[in-house]
């Protein structure tokens, strides 16, 4: 701790839209690792070692032993004081379970230590009353045979970049301190400041599109409400939320072969000159079976009376159009910013960029062709615009008004039929080693946010994906009945 604070200077991060446009979510992910060896006595991850290194690290990512900080414009900032910090939440503790019960297990979320999650799906205040920008949970397995380790860092500070180099950086820092002492640790750069983007974007901007200003050019009474609130007020209304429409989860996988036998679909087999990714496979497969999932809630008996009419009659209102789905894809924009990505930027660089389709096509079940074809292209083309020129247009957006990324929350939050999808599969999570080797398997929480989405970090030893669905709960039924999903996919837990 000493060492630590001798190197920690008080400072001031300016953050931006782009930092608050995943604000709502945290960022969490719980990692599973064996002792190597069958030898209780022989050290693993000593807890002293991981401690040390953690505080090492944080050296380097200083933004992390800040309070957030929003003044009455709504800009936000995260204040690093050395003489008053938010040091992080680290806790550690022994279970009685083996590893081996884990693994047989399948890793399943009724065999994890119950205590292993300390957070929320979105940041709120913990004990000490304010948002920490570290939540890490540390429990030893019976006779030292391996950990679970559970590691979150709010989305007001890192996307998911941010933070798969915190983690990796302080894996790498324990591998080195339990190595040879005159070995010197590698040097790394991490860039935060925000005005990265700035200086990363074009000159020029592009005009926003009919589908982007139906969510961030859209105001709504809730998004003022919402625009009102601290973030530990924010915090507590979104954690309410979810309490009162409870999300039902899943871990599905699906193979390779799984996948390429859906592009076959989606293409006809024959070749073609537009590029249908493993993610535009995937997003299309995900829009499907949850749009058809809430299609079968909303034909069940109870849901077709007068209230029910009234509430599909209330959303055409607000939103326009009762009738069409929205599949929400989030996109990091540093591959479209190349300065962008050669600074090491850890900040946020997410945004998300909504497909909208009538909910007849991608509920399309007669003709799997047809509607793999249809939404897969759609996804397509929009990555595909998600040119430097637009990456501006949107840059303006969240940051000209500060209640532009609220409102979008608002929006998103109103429209029953949509899916948000995340794909993490590139983060580098399972290079993680701290000394003794990387993680068996990495899994998100029992429960998120509902309509959720994420694409797990690729296992090496898998011959596909692993795919995380947090749904409301009466749409689950839906979703496991489907035909191309259930065809396609393999239920892990």
């Amino acid at each position: 701790m000493d060492a630590f604070m001798k190197n920690l200077k008080s400072q001031t991060f300016a953050l931006s839209g782009w930092d608050t446009a995943s604000a709502f979510a945290n960022i969490p992910f719980t990692y599973y690792f064996k002792n190597p060896s069958s030898d209780p006595t022989v050290p693993f991850m000593p807890s002293d070692v991981l401690r040390a290194s953690f505080l090492r690290a944080l050296q380097e990512f200083p933004i992390l032993a800040g309070h957030l900080v929003f003044n009455g414009s709504g800009r936000g900032f995260v204040v690093v004081d050395r003489d008053n910090l938010n040091m992080p939440e680290y806790t550690e503790s022994q279970s009685p379970l083996h590893y081996r019960f884990l693994e047989a297990a399948g890793f399943s979320w009724e065999a994890v230590p119950h205590d292993i999650v300390t957070v929320t799906s979105s940041p709120t205040r913990g004990s000490s009353g304010i948002i920490k920008l570290v939540n890490v949970n540390i429990v030893r397995l019976r006779d030292n045979s391996g950990l679970v380790m559970f590691a979150n860092i709010p989305h007001y500070v890192m996307d998911g970049v941010g933070y798969s180099a915190f983690m990796n950086r302080w894996a790498e820092v324990c591998t080195w301190m339990q190595g040879d002492a005159s070995a010197e640790l590698p040097c790394r750069h991490y860039e935060f400041d925000r005005l990265a983007i700035d200086r990363a974007l074009p000159p020029t901007m592009d005009e926003m599109t009919p589908a982007m200003k139906k969510i961030y050019a859209a105001r709504s009474l809730l998004g003022q409400f919402m625009s009102w609130l601290s973030p530990e007020a924010l915090g507590d209304f979104l954690t309410e939320g979810t309490r009162m429409i409870p999300a039902k989860a899943h871990t599905f996988h699906i193979t390779r072969a799984a996948i390429e036998k859906l592009r076959e679909l989606a293409t006809g087999g024959e070749t073609t000159d537009r590029r249908v990714s493993d993610n535009d496979i995937l997003c299309t497969l995900i829009s499907h079976a949850i749009a058809t999932g809430i299609a079968a809630d909303a034909e069940r008996p109870e849901n077709s009376g007068i209230w029910a009419r009234a509430k599909r009659a209330m959303a055409r209102a607000v939103l326009g159009n009762a009738d069409e789905f929205m599949t929400m894809v989030a996109v990091d924009i540093r591959p479209r910013l190349r300065e962008l990505r050669q600074a090491g930027y850890v900040g946020g660089a997410i945004t998300g960029i909504p497909v909208f389709y009538p909910m007849d096509d991608v509920t399309l079940t007669d003709d799997p062709a047809k509607m793999l074809s249809a939404t897969s292209a759609g996804v397509r083309q929009t990555v595909d615009g998600l040119t430097g020129s637009f990456i501006g247009r949107v840059d303006h957006s969240l940051n000209q008004d500060t209640t532009c990324v609220v409102h979008s929350w608002a929006q998103a939050l109103m429209r029953p039929q949509k899916v948000i999808i995340t794909n993490q599969s590139r983060f580098g999570l399972y290079s993680c080693d701290f000394g003794s080797g990387t993680p068996r398997w990495i899994s998100s929480t029992p429960s998120f946010l509902t309509n959720l989405v994420a694409i797990l970090p690729t296992n090496p030893n898998s011959d596909g994906y692993d795919v995380y669905m947090s749904v409301e709960k009466q749409i689950m039924p839906g979703i496991l009945e489907n035909e191309l999903w259930r065809t396609h996919t393999r239920l892990l837990y």
